[in-house]
């Protein structure tokens, strides 16, 4: 399901999904109602972390940020930097937690894993964009990019700029504008003859993220009721 809030949308040639579900727009807005920045924001999951005691690791101490290729016994925990990162392909560990504040840019350069058990988290004041070399081939499923990915301004899918491009299968979430100051998903990819057949971009559910979250990142539902004596 696309939500566009109050704004306008365009998909090409082709629709949202099989059943075309899409939520706001010009014609009938649909705007999110809530305390700004959203609860996904940078901003958000900062203040969550320091109100939680949590003091997140510098990221700088595990990567060089403008070349980031993480270790694979990555310790659990949260990650901050102070800057653009270019993140290299990489696979999370099982049955750990992570998350990621990045005060700039954040480029995805490689495919990017998370196994069922773990999840990951990449809030982003900036932009974040996925190189044109991230990616299948139009027919296959296999995921490009797993997590869930929110940025206050805009997620864009980068082109090779020649055709045809990769499809890039996202297994997760993507938020945008997460600051309410401006932001779009923007797909500039074309699988030229495969778009006939085949999505530039789909989304995999994974639910499973929901239940290997941090602890500090759940909210608690509460609900009261007078009953009689």
């Amino acid at each position: 399901i696309a939500f566009s809030g109050d704004s306008s949308y365009s998909f090409g040639s082709g629709q949202i999904s099989s059943t075309n579900w899409i939520v706001g727009g010009t014609s009938y807005p649909e705007t999110y109602q809530s305390a700004l920045p959203i609860a996904s924001s940078y901003a958000s999951l900062t203040s969550k972390a320091l109100q939680g005691g949590i003091t997140p690791t510098d990221l700088a101490s595990v990567c060089t940020l403008s070349n980031c290729t993480l270790p694979a016994n990555l310790p659990h925990g949260i990650y901050r930097a102070n800057g653009n990162v270019v993140l290299n392909a990489y696979t999370f560990p099982s049955n750990q937690s992570y998350v990621f504040l990045i005060n700039g840019n954040l480029t995805v350069n490689g495919t990017i894993l998370v196994p069922r058990g773990s999840s990951a988290v990449f809030a982003v004041t900036g932009d974040i964009i996925v190189d044109s070399t991230v990616g299948t081939t139009d027919s296959s499923v296999t995921p490009g990019i797993e997590g869930i990915y929110t940025t206050n301004r805009s997620f864009i899918v980068n082109s090779a700029g020649v055709c045809a491009d990769k499809r890039l299968n996202i297994g997760g979430s993507v938020v945008v504008n997460a600051a309410a100051t401006g932001g779009t998903f923007q797909n500039n990819r074309d699988l030229c003859d495969g778009d006939r057949l085949y999505p530039t971009i789909s989304f995999v559910q994974r639910l499973d993220f929901l239940f290997s979250l941090p602890p500090f990142l759940r909210s608690a539902n509460t609900y009261s009721w007078e009953a009689a004596p």
